[in-house]
Parts: C-alpha cells; structure tokens; sequence
C-alpha cells in the first residue's frame, strides 16, 4: 500500500495552539498560486469598477471572489494537509534521500 501523498503540513508543532498550514508539495504550491491569483483577479476588478464609478459593483465582485477562492484554498489545504508532522520534518526528510 502507498503512503499519502500531503500538499500541506504544519508550520508548528503539535503542542502549539496554532494550526498554520504551509505547501511542501508542488500541488500544494500550485494551490497558493491560484488561490494570490484570484484575489489579483478580484483586486484588479475591483479597481477597474471603482476607475469606471461603479465602486460598489466592483466590491461585490472582490467580496465573492475572495470568499469563494478562501473557501477554495482552506477546504484544500485541510483536505490534504499532513496534521501531524511539520515542514521542518519535510525538510529533513527531504535531505535524507538526496
């Protein structure tokens, strides 16, 4: 049986509170690209609206993007995110096997 491919893994150990994700797989890297890049695409719209005195349109535009790709990006870093081991231990993990 193969063992789990993770996009995501814990930037803090288990014994801290905080539950940051960070990518250690090239999907996971992919993921955060799309995900700066819809908020671009939403803040470029935005500003595009509010050049053109539709500011309000131009919020609602921004507000939808930004919470469905926060959505987005949450749901698939939770989905494939390593909860019990942390970049650090990706790192050296990484450093055995070259």
């Amino acid at each position: 049986m193969s063992e789990r491919e993770y996009w995501f893994a814990r930037r803090y150990p288990l014994s801290d509170p905080r539950q940051a994700f960070a990518p250690v797989h090239w999907k996971g890297y992919l993921v955060s690209i799309v995900f700066v890049s819809a908020l671009t695409g939403g803040g470029v719209a935005f500003a595009w609206f509010g050049a053109n005195n539709d500011m309000f349109e131009g919020l609602i535009i921004f507000a939808i993007v930004a919470l469905c790709a926060g959505f987005w990006f949450t749901t698939t870093a939770k989905a494939n995110g390593d909860r019990i081991r942390t970049v650090a231990d990706y790192k050296k993990d990484k450093q055995r096997r070259v």
